[in-house]
């Protein structure tokens, strides 16, 4: 069963020596891939969108869009029409960045909506445990930590109930803070305030949603068109 936790942020963090890896974006990729994922569909991370749209050309999949374009992207409720017939290959910044590092050990992507669910999981995998927060970039490309990924980390140790690190503690103690309003806090933040300010409230309530799926998306290689890639899918 995991014997450690702790929380490191970005993607320059380390990654060796932990049995798992769980990706965590709460606003929005993480939420995005545990909403598809809950579908049945398979997620194929990447960076860049022109990258991506070239890839599900490729691989018979579809690219997500900017939420402006309608269609598939990352709000999550535009996710809800997938089925397990499909490729969504999805593009973000953050949390998609961080997954296609290669990393020792498995790789999960977690948020609020999918907490217990992946923890469950992760109570059965041997070794240590890293919580890696995907955060927000500043204009300079730098990284913002963002609240809503400390939020999603701490519950994610919470509910794992083993030794932890002073980081993972304090976003524990935050997570347990803001239980009575997550989605007050999630609005609050400035990642919140930000989708708010465009029109997508709702991102951010099915964000706050905890526990409203029960899928473990664990990133593993699959054939899809001829070509392997790397993809999102639910281990359940």
């Amino acid at each position: 069963m995991a014997d450690f936790v702790h929380l490191e942020w970005g993607r320059n963090a380390c990654s060796d020596g932990y049995a798992a890896t769980v990706i965590v974006d709460c606003l929005s990729f993480s939420t995005a891939t545990s909403v598809a994922c809950g579908r049945g569909a398979l997620v194929v991370p990447v960076a860049d969108r022109d990258h991506g749209k070239a890839l599900a050309a490729e691989i018979g999949g579809v690219c997500a869009g900017k939420r402006s374009e309608g269609g598939y992207s990352l709000s999550p409720p535009t996710l809800m029409g997938l089925t397990a017939d499909d490729v969504l290959v999805l593009p973000s910044p953050n949390g998609a960045t961080l997954s296609a590092l290669p990393r020792e050990g498995r790789v999960f992507a977690a948020a609020l909506r999918n907490a217990s669910a992946v923890v469950a999981y992760l109570a059965e995998v041997s070794g240590k445990v890293l919580l890696l927060a995907a955060g927000e970039k500043w204009p300079d490309g730098s990284l913002r930590p963002a609240l809503e990924d400390q939020l999603a980390c701490g519950a994610l140790a919470h509910l794992l109930n083993c030794p932890m690190s002073s980081e993972a503690s304090f976003a524990r103690a935050g997570y347990l803070s803001c239980t009575d309003d997550l989605h007050g806090a999630l609005k609050g933040c400035v990642s919140g305030q930000e989708l708010t300010h465009r029109g997508y409230t709702v991102d951010v309530e099915w964000a706050a949603d905890l526990d409203s799926e029960s899928c473990v998306p664990e990133l593993r290689q699959v054939a899809l068109g001829g070509k392997l890639v790397t993809a999102f899918g639910d281990v359940l």
